[in-house]
């Protein structure tokens, strides 16, 4: 057999710059068994060895040989007799993809490796871009699911995490589209295949990591600015913070990482919206000495 590499079975250890090496290595025959497993995770887990067959159109003896080289890769797995498609081999999938429709030149080193996402830089021309890895699973389905009532429907809690991190690279892009056409400042979204989202990089740094601003208060006003306009538009972060809050070249801020927004509507609304002002109004004033309440938080927010 032709021994096409292994990708690390931790998928936690899992690089996609590793991955992105490993693209050129497999055949024509490899993706179309990786596309029809991918494929599959829509309506159920895996599939046997004659169903690839019979989806793919591909020879049985071809199937039986990839499957062997694509599972001792660490791409597929095997559970009595069917087969299912592995994180990595949806990465390696996508990634084929992106080449394939010139999407992205070349994937660069990490830009935040986080307990739902990895994001690294990448090229394309002259563009900077940002592509997104969504790793749904990596903290607790209960929790999840509690918080995400806006990004996930309720059957969708059987399946596989590769199919919910599919949903909720799907319906982050839904929420980007809607926010950037209410003039919120977010990432703005390119391209989304299966788990993974292009998007056009921001030139910034995170509020955490800046020692001082400009003007503060000028700064605060801006983002409960922005808060307030994707309320307005029924839609609320729920988990921001100075960590997902980038300050570009002009002092700007641009709110990222929207995967756990909700709707206005959802049972838990005001504390979700009261958590989020809290958090940015207690980092303003124990950073930079600000001596805001959250209660002119929350006025900025509802009623201005």
């Amino acid at each position: 057999m032709i021994h096409i590499g292994t990708v690390p079975k931790n998928p936690d250890l899992s690089s996609i710059r590793i991955i992105a090496d490993f693209v050129k290595k497999l055949g024509p025959e490899d993706y179309m068994i990786l596309k029809t497993l991918a494929s599959a995770l829509t309506h159920r887990q895996s599939l046997t060895k004659q169903q690839i067959v019979n989806y793919s159109k591909l020879h049985e003896d071809i199937v039986d040989f990839r499957l062997r080289a694509l599972r001792n890769s660490n791409l597929v797995s095997k559970h009595d007799h069917d087969f299912a498609i592995l994180r990595a081999g949806l990465d390696t999938m996508v990634l084929k993809l992106l080449a394939d429709k010139n999407v992205v030149g070349g994937i660069g080193k990490p830009i935040g490796l986080g307990k739902e996402s990895d994001v690294y830089e990448a090229m394309k021309d002259e563009m900077k871009l940002a592509v997104k890895f969504y790793r749904i699973g990596r903290i607790s389905f209960r929790g999840t699911t509690k918080k995400r009532s806006f990004s996930f429907r309720q059957e969708d809690n059987s399946h596989h995490w590769l199919l919910v991190s599919m949903n909720g690279a799907k319906k982050e892009v839904e929420i980007l589209q809607r926010l950037m056409k209410s003039g919120v400042s977010v990432p703005k979204p390119l391209y989304r295949a299966m788990h993974c989202v292009v998007m056009k990089r921001i030139n910034g740094i995170p509020l955490a990591n800046l020692l001082n601003v400009n003007d503060p208060p000028v700064l605060f006003n801006e983002i409960m600015r922005n808060v307030r306009m994707a309320y307005k538009n029924n839609i609320i972060h729920s988990d921001l913070s100075e960590y997902n809050i980038l300050i570009g070249q002009s002092g700007e801020p641009h709110i990222i990482d929207w995967p756990q927004a909700v709707s206005t509507n959802h049972p838990n609304a005001k504390l979700l919206i009261t958590r989020d002002v809290v958090n940015i109004v207690n980092y303003f004033n124990r950073k930079f000495h600000l001596a805001q309440t959250v209660a002119d938080g929350m006025e900025l927010v509802l009623n201005s």
